[in-house]
């Protein structure tokens, strides 16, 4: 992966406490993955304010109480679990 020079100016108290967490030599590395965990968080963000409304009550009648979304949530997650075990017993990964 490419990589530019950037000159950012921080707090001296964020760039001590960063540097104890990752080691000064490490700086770039540790800003550049919170930068990638932030931008995917608002990337998520804007996809739920985009996704907002597109699920209702009406389009999934039998998901409306807290105990038939855990029964569905356990299906389609048991589901998903027999297919990964399945892909790794055939030697390819999880997809």
């Amino acid at each position: 992966m490419k990589s530019a020079r950037a000159n950012i100016i921080l707090p001296t108290d964020l760039i001590d406490e960063i540097d104890r967490v990752a080691g000064a030599r490490q700086r770039s590395r540790f800003l550049a993955e919170a930068a990638r965990e932030k931008l995917a968080r608002v990337r998520f963000d804007h996809a739920a304010v985009r996704a907002f409304g597109a699920w209702t009550e009406e389009d999934h009648p039998d998901l409306r109480t807290d105990a038939e979304l855990g029964r569905y949530l356990k299906r389609v997650r048991a589901s998903t679990t027999r297919r990964i075990r399945g892909r790794l017993k055939r030697g390819k990964g999880p997809a």
